[in-house]
């Protein structure tokens, strides 16, 4: 499809209604497919969990609980017990800050970083699964495009969030 026809069909109200139905489809059928391979018994994590011991993990060190609340969108109490459960699955550690020890503070394990190694590959394989079929260069045009298309959404929200197309 050459730029122009792209164009054109991003201007067709039900091109733009048939690609904004696909985008949530392809939303749902993948958050859906990734909760239920979180729930898997090798993972056992709830997606808040699972999001929590990410963010954990990408701080590479120890983060403050209201730190966290804030990273992860949750209240103080809602997080407390996300905490309480992945460190009865000894995938974080709760200690309390040398100089204020109201501060509490959370970091990963070596077991959660393994069991968010272990998802990322699993999930790997659900969308080589999912994927496989295609051609390389269908692949690598698919690729384009989503980049396409997260830079827009990236954009709007950018722009819903300050006010300013970013």
């Amino acid at each position: 499809m050459t730029e122009s026809e792209l164009a054109n069909a991003t201007n067709n109200p039900s091109t733009l209604d048939a690609i904004e139905q696909m985008i949530l489809r392809i939303s749902w059928l993948a958050q859906r497919q990734f909760v239920q391979l979180l729930d898997d018994e090798r993972f056992n994590l709830t997606l808040t969990q699972f999001y929590t011991l990410l963010h954990l993990a990408q701080t590479n060190g120890e983060c403050k609980m209201s730190d966290l609340a804030e990273a992860t969108q949750q209240s103080a109490a809602a997080l407390t017990g996300v905490v309480d459960r992945l460190l009865d699955k000894q995938l974080v550690e709760r200690t309390r800050h040398e100089r204020d020890r109201r501060q509490v503070m959370v970091q990963v394990t070596p077991r959660g970083l393994a069991l968010i190694a272990a998802i990322r590959q699993a999930r790997r394989e659900q969308i080589h699964a999912a994927l496989g079929h295609l051609p390389a260069a269908d692949a690598e045009r698919l690729l384009e495009l989503l980049e396409g298309v997260l830079t827009g959404m990236s954009r709007v929200l950018e722009r819903s969030e300050t006010g300013r197309l970013a």
